[in-house]
């Protein structure tokens, strides 16, 4: 599946309200709880202005040809006297299992670091989620520790393993995406 990064836009808001409809288990933990379009519409204008604002930047993974939403990454909690953000991710159940969310996340830490100029980069998965650990891995993180019971979801609690990638740490090889 070939596949581009690109800021998101207003006019994005249909189809990521269509992500949310079908949103499986594994996806809906990492999506807001306003799964419609307004929700939508909601998320990706609070995302511009924590952009305005230098505390978050926001990139959607599209699909060619098509040209479909299947994915975003992410940096919150910018922090520019420390340098440091909370990296996330997430990517359709479609389109899971081809290693497009690692080059999607390799691109991105990529940016962040000579980009943004953030040093630090953190990132948390549940420890019951191996293809998200795979990523981070996969992406150069590295796991600073456990955080036993940091998750609720449907009333189990789920422990978290917590990763770093510093600017310094060497650059992991293997496919980037192109950045619009």
């Amino acid at each position: 599946m070939n596949a581009f990064l690109r800021s998101w836009r207003a006019e994005d808001a249909d189809a990521l309200a269509e992500v949310y409809a079908s949103a499986d288990a594994d996806l809906t933990g990492n999506i807001p709880d306003d799964r419609s379009l307004d929700g939508a519409r909601a998320w990706i204008e609070q995302i511009h202005r924590a952009e305005t604002a230098g505390t978050a930047s926001a990139y959607v993974l599209v699909a060619e040809p098509e040209r479909r939403i299947v994915g975003n990454v992410m940096a919150s909690g910018i922090e520019r006297r420390h340098s440091s953000a909370w990296t996330s991710y997430w990517i359709v159940a479609a389109a899971r299992g081809a290693g497009l969310t690692s080059a999607a996340l390799r691109s991105f830490v990529d940016h962040l670091h000579d980009g943004l100029g953030i040093h630090r980069l953190e990132l948390g998965y549940r420890t019951n989620n191996p293809a998200s650990a795979k990523v981070a891995k996969n992406a150069g993180f590295l796991v600073e520790g456990r955080e036993r019971e940091k998750l609720l979801y449907d009333g189990i609690r789920f422990d978290t393993e917590v990763c770093a990638r510093l600017s310094t740490d060497p650059r992991i090889p293997g496919p980037r995406l192109r950045m619009d």
